[in-house]
């Protein structure tokens, strides 16, 4: 500091000084000493508040967000009484750092930063019973544990924990501005999610302080807790995720209309979705943390799953039918050749309906008869499989999605209501 910048920081001190006519003023703005007001075996009363300019920057993989707040603190200092009919302004930064501020921190903050453009942001209104207003601006990289359960349809709750760093509760004692202690923008729009409400408590609690190798002290904390409820916004996961999802399903069913000796396109159809499906569900859960439990997502996932792999199961079933029909009939062929028949119609009468052998003879062997029956017996077997399973898999998937969406629009209007 320059020899300038000392005597302008030390007239205006005498300014303050004299304007407020105490003799131990200029004492306390050098010790910056804890008001001892004439209640001594009362704690200080610290009241707090804040308004939250802007909230974003949600991560859920590292369950942090941003709050951009004005953060408001009033305290009464009989030492700081004067005879003006004004409040007095603070509005330099070198003048403030010989002044006591309650050391009131976020408890769950991983960083934090005042704003200094174009100067610092902050003032401080002194009245003449001595009454200090401090209010300042400050960003805040919070912590938030999400709980992910119901995830996309659930409701979060992210703390703001404030806390003394040495004065215990009956030294200093915060508590809330009794009138709406804490208040938002309006125009506040969050991408992922609604806010429900900003509201206020308390989480005092008992901790070890004056800590030594072999000692401490327990001393009761005064803690102020701001819980911001919001509810995620399931637009972008209805066309992201659901949607898409159940129409990959739906398009697998393809596979129960296409020919039964068709295995190339059959598998491939069901090969791709599940595929398709597994890079889907791959991409949301990189945004994820990786949480030790299930989340309502992974459920809606899974199941679709399982639903690709059914109808490559019943293909699988169907196949093995259409296999023993052709092995029949391709028995019943060579039979049919030693005993001399020779084939009249030589057409395919494969249809949605039934399937017999493909060759018809005037004159049939008893055996050949016995075996192009059987051929068509399992023939018909697979095309019943495959009627059953063009209603039997939609039905069943739409009994899931009303079962799933019913649970979980309950839990979360359940969570709202809490």
């Amino acid at each position: 500091m320059t020899i300038f910048d000392s005597s302008l920081l030390f007239f205006i001190l005498i300014r303050i000084c004299c304007s407020i006519k105490s003799p131990e003023v200029f004492e306390l703005l050098q010790k910056k000493a804890m008001p001892n007001n004439e209640k001594l075996d009362e704690p200080l009363q610290v009241y707090f508040g804040f308004y939250v300019e802007s909230l974003g920057n949600f991560r859920a993989t590292e369950m942090t967000f941003d709050m951009d707040m004005y953060l408001y603190m009033s305290w009464q200092d009989d030492a700081m009484k004067h005879n003006g009919t004004e409040h007095i302004l603070i509005n330099d930064r070198d003048i403030l750092d010989k002044i006591w501020l309650p050391d009131l921190y976020f408890a769950n903050a991983r960083t934090a930063y005042f704003h200094k453009v174009t100067l610092y942001n902050f003032n401080m209104f002194i009245s003449p019973a001595g009454t200090i207003s401090y209010g300042t601006r400050v960003t805040l990289n919070l912590a938030c544990n999400l709980d992910l359960k119901d995830y996309p349809l659930d409701s979060q709750t992210c703390f703001i924990k404030i806390i003394s760093y040495a004065h215990v509760k009956n030294e200093m004692n915060v508590t809330w501005f009794p009138d709406a202690p804490i208040r938002y923008n309006p125009e506040i729009d969050l991408p992922e999610y609604h806010i429900k409400k900003l509201d206020k408590g308390y989480c005092n609690g008992v901790f070890l302080y004056t800590l030594t190798h072999n000692s401490s002290r327990v001393g009761e904390f005064s803690c102020l807790l701001g819980m911001l409820k919001l509810k995620r916004a399931i637009g972008f996961h209805l066309v992201q995720s659901y949607i898409p999802t159940g129409l990959i399903v739906a398009i697998s069913w393809v596979s129960f209309w296409i020919d039964r000796r068709a295995v190339p396109a059959r598998v491939s159809l069901s090969f791709t979705t599940l595929l398709t499906l597994s890079t889907q569900g791959n991409g949301i859960r990189y945004a994820l943390p990786a949480v030790s439990y299930a989340k309502a997502i992974d459920f809606f996932y899974g199941v679709c799953m399982l639903f690709i792999f059914g109808v490559l199961l019943e293909f699988a079933l169907v196949n093995s039918y259409m296999r023993r029909a052709n092995k029949y009939n391709h028995m019943a062929d060579k039979i049919q050749s030693a005993y001399g028949g020779k084939p009249i119609i030589a057409a395919d009468y494969d249809s949605d309906y039934e399937e017999g052998p493909t060759n018809y003879y005037g004159n049939l062997n008893k055996n050949s008869a016995h075996l192009m029956y059987k051929a068509l017996q399992f023939s018909r077997k697979a095309l019943a499989i495959d009627k059953a399973a063009r209603f039997i898999f939609p039905c069943i998937f739409l009994i899931f999605n009303l079962c799933y969406w019913w649970y979980y629009m309950k839990q979360r209007r359940d969570a709202e209501d809490e």
